[in-house]
């Protein structure tokens, strides 16, 4: 049996900066939200007590400081942000990275449409009444 070559393998090693790191101690919640909703992000992996500034595609929508643990917690400013898929990434020694979902979002209330159907029935309910009422009277005959 011939000798295959083996795939060359590295140990990966901590990202310095630059390139984002995607998923790599970053959390979002939720991870898809409305124009201006309300998002956390969380984050391990920071050196300690680092400044942590988070943006949005090059846009800063947060700023904290890593715990000693090198964890973070702040609530980011989604108001100015594009309808979209986004990469969210928080720099603090290492750069983060986590994928955010800005969407649109309609609702049709469920009163709203319950109230448009009953008013359907009830108008076609009383034309039928009433057309069944007007072929029913006798005709007046002339004089």
């Amino acid at each position: 049996m011939p000798d295959t070559p083996r795939p060359n393998v590295t140990t990966p090693q901590p990202n310095t900066g630059g390139t984002p790191v995607s998923g790599a101690g970053l959390q979002l919640d939720p991870v898809a939200t409305a124009p201006g909703g309300a998002v956390t992000a969380s984050g391990t992996g920071c050196d300690p007590h680092a400044a942590v500034q988070i943006s949005i595609g090059g846009t800063t929508v947060g700023n904290t400081t890593a715990r000693a643990d090198g964890g973070f917690d702040a609530r980011l400013a989604t108001g100015d942000t594009a309808i979209g898929h986004h990469q969210v990434t928080a720099a603090c020694g290492r750069t983060l990275a986590a994928p955010l979902d800005i969407v649109l979002v309609s609702r049709v209330g469920g009163a709203t449409t319950t109230a448009t159907v009953l008013l359907f029935f009830l108008l076609i309910g009383g034309w039928f009444y009433g057309h069944r009422l007007v072929s029913h009277i006798p005709a007046r005959r002339s004089r």
